[in-house]
């Protein structure tokens, strides 16, 4: 009884919110609540929500935004429940504050709680979206063995098809009628006609790559200084991780209005020329026996076409060979000429074929006699 009587202070009377008073110990409960509400999510986060999203595959800054928004949401309201607790009726205040009108959309009063409706309705079709890409039509295209460009694409315009049915039926569940929205479009295409150009090329050039298809996921491309393979296409722009495992996001319009380089676009093959130089001193049938024998011995060349070695001309200290190969695909590039390189080497010591220096010759055609002065 004692200590509870030194605990009177916590009963003091602070202050008063809507004619309820609030007491420390009214503060402490609200604080407390909110604790246990915001601990409760971050339960929920690691052993639930985390394992949803990664199913979904929901990744990288938007699965930690969507954590983060549970938690903050959960420990919110913990506190508006120990509030409403304590006798003042926050709940009333919040419902008059979300439904207060911000502005009118087609003689439609929006307010907080309409616009969170309508986040609602998107979030919830795009979720359906993420649904029936990964549990129906991914399982349907591994089947059919259509190549990773071809599902890429199909999946890509059937979410925006599910997104734009999604923000239609948002829009009707808000009040807004589709003639409202007809307005509403014609406002914006104006604002787009000045202000949103970029975007808008972007995203039609976006279009044109999924249905037109020069370029698919997967592909290695070169786009001005960037080389590496397609990974995402997306409205505003094009990821390629580079050979370096770096993301560069190209624009949509530079793959439209620029050239760019499809190694793998159509026939996978590609030709690899290898340029060496031999002495003059080689035995010139040895040197193009050996050459095709590196060809031959190489897992990376194909058959068919044949590999060619070709006489390029008179270097200024050697022959100029070449030896023209085909490999299946265009990724292992590198790697390819690096092996041919080595092989060359190695044969051409074996055959003791001299690959020479760069060499210049100096001739003097008169003395010029250098007169010598006596120091006497």
């Amino acid at each position: 009884m004692e200590f509870l009587e030194q605990l009177g202070f916590l009963r003091f009377q602070l202050f008063t919110i809507l004619d309820a008073p609030v007491t420390p110990l009214d503060l402490l409960v609200v604080a407390a609540t909110g604790v246990v509400f915001f601990g409760l999510a971050m339960l929920a986060n690691r052993w639930i929500v985390r394992r949803v999203l990664g199913y979904l595959e929901v990744e990288g800054e938007i699965g930690e935004a969507i954590q983060y928004l549970i938690n903050t949401g959960s420990a919110v309201m913990g506190m508006l429940v120990a509030v409403q607790g304590i006798g003042i009726n926050i709940f009333q205040i919040v419902s008059q504050f979300v439904a207060y009108p911000i502005f009118e959309l087609n003689e439609r009063p929006i307010s907080v709680s309409t616009l969170l409706k309508f986040m609602v309705f998107v979030a919830i079709f795009l979720v359906i979206s993420r649904l029936i890409r990964k549990l129906f039509l991914k399982q349907l295209f591994t089947y059919m063995r259509l190549d990773t460009g071809v599902t890429y694409t199909f999946m890509r315009i059937i979410h925006y098809l599910i997104m734009v049915v999604g923000v239609l039926v948002a829009f009707q569940a808000i009040g807004v009628s589709f003639s409202g929205l007809a307005v509403i479009f014609g406002f914006l295409s104006v604002g787009i006609g000045f202000g949103l150009q970029n975007i808008t090329s972007n995203f039609v050039a976006g279009l044109i790559l999924l249905f037109e298809r020069p370029i698919k996921v997967g592909d290695r491309v070169i786009v001005g200084d960037t080389r590496g393979d397609v990974q995402e296409i997306n409205i505003r722009g094009t990821t390629i991780r580079t050979e370096r495992n770096i993301s560069i996001i190209v624009p949509n319009s530079d793959f439209i209005s620029s050239n760019v380089v499809n190694l793998s676009h159509g026939d996978l093959k590609v030709l690899v020329e290898v340029n060496v130089g031999v002495s003059y001193n080689s035995d010139l049938d040895a040197v193009l026996e050996a050459l095709g024998e590196v060809a031959d011995a190489s897992a990376w060349v194909l058959k068919y076409p044949a590999p060619k070695v070709h006489f390029t001309g008179f270097g200024d200290s050697a022959w100029d060979m070449q030896l023209r190969v085909w490999v299946a695909d265009p990724k292992t590039l590198r790697q390819v000429r690096s092996d041919l390189n080595c092989d060359i080497v190695r044969k051409f010591r074996e055959r003791n074929i001299e690959i020479p220096f760069p060499q210049r010759d100096l001739h003097l055609r008169h003395a010029v006699a250098v007169p010598i002065s006596n120091a006497n």
